[in-house]
């Protein structure tokens, strides 16, 4: 599955807690308008695997926000529609999952990434709805 390359995975993620992207410069010893030519990218590499996800598995897309990393759908799970949400981890690449149960590392990192403000699955279905 599709992984962003290293250092713009670490300008991503660095953009998804919260930073500025001058502070990210600074960080990195970089210039701003590499850091946005990056991010630029990134949002690029995100919105196409999603979309390509959802083509191959025929998903009714919701939602993608490529700025924080995930993507809400409408997919079959056996013979019934669910909610299908997927996010790109760090180091990991893209994952789904169907239904609103996720893996504690799921919900720590929408906290981390600040798509939630709590490791809380109600709390990270809410989010990701609204």
């Amino acid at each position: 599955m599709l992984k962003l390359p290293e250092g713009m995975e670490r300008v991503w993620l660095m953009k998804a807690k919260g930073m500025r992207e001058v502070e990210i410069a600074e960080a990195l010893g970089v210039s701003r308008q590499a850091v946005n030519k990056a991010l630029k990218d990134a949002r690029v590499k995100l919105f196409e695997a999603f979309f390509g996800l959802s083509e191959v598995f025929s998903w009714e897309i919701i939602r993608v926000n490529a700025e924080k990393g995930f993507m809400v759908a409408r997919g079959k799970c056996g013979d019934r529609n669910t909610r299908v949400y997927a996010f790109y981890l760090p180091g990991k690449g893209v994952k789904a999952f169907f239904g609103e149960e996720f893996p504690e590392y799921i919900l720590k990192h929408a906290v981390e990434v600040g798509i939630a403000d709590e490791k809380s699955a109600e709390k990270l279905v809410k989010a990701l709805e609204s």
